[in-house]
Formats: structure tokens, sequence, C-alpha cells
């Protein structure tokens, strides 16, 4: 196999490597791409993860301070509900201490009964005595009916109070028990959604990592493929000189018999043609030579 022949089945080689080369980082491109897709589909639904934690982080936070005052509140509350079951527990003991055999109304009217008596009869000392200390026991039960009255007036004022300290702390403790509810429900969230972005970014990471071998394996096919180009450029030339210094070669050879069959006719006396003159005349040592001839 000639040289040209060799040049040339490199050179068909190279082609062929080149086209697969091309083959090769257009299948590498596609994966870059898809790659890239990947990872930043992912990515974008990371962000959007990372947004709603950040939202459901405030919301928590904000429930926290609400559950805390809220507790401070049904606390409060409670302390407050204690203290008029305690006044009012201590009310009715006051109550049932007092004495109340008799009603009012028949207290006045003994009252009134021994005040008349005493105002229209003459009574012996002994008899007054005995009535002015029914007086004062009628007396005393009426203060204790007095107080038995105010008793129950506050009693009736304690009634409503303490049902709306029970209702305010029955919505109290139901927003407790919501706020409570919301934040569990909020930290299962949280936790489910960071799992889920921890997930993504594995996957997004494999993704990147696909890409950068993928992107070095496109570089070193690109790299050879640049080689090869180079190579095939050199080998060109290399074949364009090759065929250069043939063409040479055979255009002074062409020169070369032509050259010896002008110096035959030239020898014989013929008559020369023009390119043969033309052949004669580009070689000076063959004219000096004939020059020294014919001067001798």
């Amino acid at each position: 196999m000639s040289i040209e022949e060799e040049i040339s089945r490199e050179i068909g080689e190279l082609k062929e490597r080149i086209n697969e080369y091309d083959r090769r980082i257009e299948e590498t491109t596609n994966r870059i791409n898809k790659s890239l897709a990947e990872r930043d589909k992912l990515h974008a639904r990371m962000r959007e993860i990372k947004e709603k934690v950040k939202l459901l982080k405030e919301e928590k936070s904000r429930l926290i301070e609400e559950n805390r005052l809220l507790r401070r509140d049904v606390r409060e509350l409670r302390q407050k509900l204690l203290n008029y079951i305690i006044e009012k527990k201590q009310l009715k003991g006051e109550l049932k201490n007092l004495r109340l055999s008799m009603d009012v109304n028949r207290i006045k009217k003994r009252l009134d009964e021994i005040d008349l008596y005493l105002a229209s009869h003459r009574v012996s000392r002994e008899e007054e005595r005995k009535l002015f200390e029914e007086a004062s026991r009628l007396e005393a039960m009426l203060v204790d009916y007095e107080k038995a009255l105010k008793i129950h007036l506050s009693l009736n004022e304690l009634s409503p109070q303490m049902e709306q300290v029970r209702d305010e702390l029955e919505e109290k403790r139901k927003r407790l028990e919501e706020a409570s509810s919301r934040i569990n429900q909020i930290s299962a969230e949280l936790e489910m959604l960071n799992n889920t972005y921890d997930n993504l970014k594995n996957e997004a990471d494999r993704h990147h990592s696909e890409y950068l071998e993928v992107r070095n394996e496109r570089d070193r096919l690109e790299a050879e493929r640049i080689l090869a180009a180079s190579r095939i450029y050199e080998l060109y030339r290399l074949l364009r000189g090759k065929r250069e210094e043939i063409l040479k070669r055979r255009i002074s050879e062409v020169k070369a018999k032509k050259k010896k069959e002008a110096i035959e006719k030239l020898e014989r006396g013929e008559k020369l043609e023009f390119e043969e003159m033309k052949i004669l005349l580009e070689d000076e040592t063959l004219w000096q030579s004939s020059g020294g001839a014919s001067s001798s």
C-alpha cells in the first residue's frame, strides 16, 4: 500500500471516528439537557416547599405565642372561677350559721306587739325584763335576716359572674385546643415537607452529578474530536505535499525526457519546437557547456 493510500485510509477512519464523536456528543448533549431540566424542575419544587415551610413556621410561631397567652388566660380565669366558688361556699356557710327559725313578718309583728303591750300596760320589772330579752332576741334574728338577705343578693350576683367566667373559660379552652391541634398539624406537615425536600434534594443532587459526569464526557469527546480533526488537517497537508512532490517529480521526468529528445534533435541538426527550445533555455548549465564547446 502506497503512502497516499495509507494516508487516505487513515483520513477515512478519522472521518468515521468524527462522525461517531458527533453522534455521541449529540447524545451526551441531550442527556445534559435532560439532567439539567430534571434538576431545575426539582429545584423549582424545592423552592415551593421552602416557601411553604417558611409560611408554616411563621404560622406556628404565631400560634405558639397565641397558645402561651391563652394558657395564661385560662390559668387566670380558672383561678378567678375558683375564687368565686370559694366565696360562694363561704357565703353559704355563713347563711347556714344564721338563726332563721321564724320569718321576717312574724318577727316584726311580734316586736310590734311587744312595743304596744309595753306602751299600753303597766308591767312588772320581771315581765319587762322578759319582754326586753325577747325583743333583743327577735332584733338579733332580724339582723341575721338582713345578713342572709345580703348573702342571697351576693349569691345572686355571683351566679351570673361565675357563668360569665365559665363561658369565657370554655371559649379560651376551645381556642387553646384548636391552636394546639393546629400546631401539632403544622409540625406533622413540616416533617412531611422536610422529608419531601430532602428526597427532592437527593434526587436533584443525583441529576446534577449526572450532569457533571456527562458534561465531562462530552468535553472529552469534543477534545478527542478536535484532535481527530487536527490530525485530518495534518494528513491533508501531508497528502497535498506528497501529491505536489509526485507532480513535481512527474513534471521533472517529462521535462527531462523532452530535454533529452530536444538535445538529440539539436545534435542531429533538426529544427526545435518552441516548447523544446523553452525547456533547453531553462537549463543554463547546458548552454554554458554548449557555449564553451563552440568557443573552443
